[in-house]
């Protein structure tokens, strides 16, 4: 190897150690499916269970489980804002809390059928997750404040995304 290509070697191993370490042909498979690559390897890429994966199934369920997981944090940082918020803010928290423990319900009831071999019926749950956490989005507009949990619903929706195009293909 010449002294450029080493360098080059280092430098992507020092900025994307996850993607080209831990990967499995699986994963790389799996992630070319979805939309948001990256977010897929770095979903994917450090979970023990994902990285002995044998069939696209195992990381679809691990892709769930971490949407789960995501979705779970959210209605809990809503839950740490309402005891902070005040006035109009308070209110629409108070509705996205009550949207959110649906979606993460929404999201088991996915993960459930998906166990059971039922694929539509994980995806019809999963696009009722949507449209729950999208009605939490709605009680944000046109109000003089900006969401204070967009980044993380926005995370949420790629990450569903991306499960729900791995699971499309199983």
């Amino acid at each position: 190897m010449n002294p450029i290509s080493s360098l080059v070697f280092v430098l992507l191993l020092t900025v994307f150690p996850t993607l080209i370490l831990c990967q499995t042909p699986l994963i790389e498979q799996a992630c070319n499916y979805t939309t948001y690559k990256i977010l897929c390897h770095q979903t994917l890429g450090p979970d023990s269970e994902a990285l002995s994966a044998t069939d696209l199934k195992t990381l679809a369920k691990v892709s769930l489980k971490h949407t789960e997981n995501q979705a779970t944090d959210i209605d809990n940082k809503i839950i740490q804002l309402i005891n902070s918020a005040t006035g109009d803010l308070k209110s629409v928290l108070s509705n996205c809390s009550d949207k959110y423990l649906t979606v993460v319900e929404k999201i088991q009831a996915a993960e459930t059928s998906f166990a059971y071999g039922d694929v539509g019926g994980a995806t019809t749950w999963l696009k009722d997750a949507t449209s729950n956490r999208n009605m939490c989005d709605e009680g944000f507009k046109g109000k003089p404040f900006k969401s204070p949990i967009s980044d993380l619903t926005n995370k949420l929706g790629m990450m569903q995304n991306n499960a729900e195009s791995i699971i499309a293909h199983i």
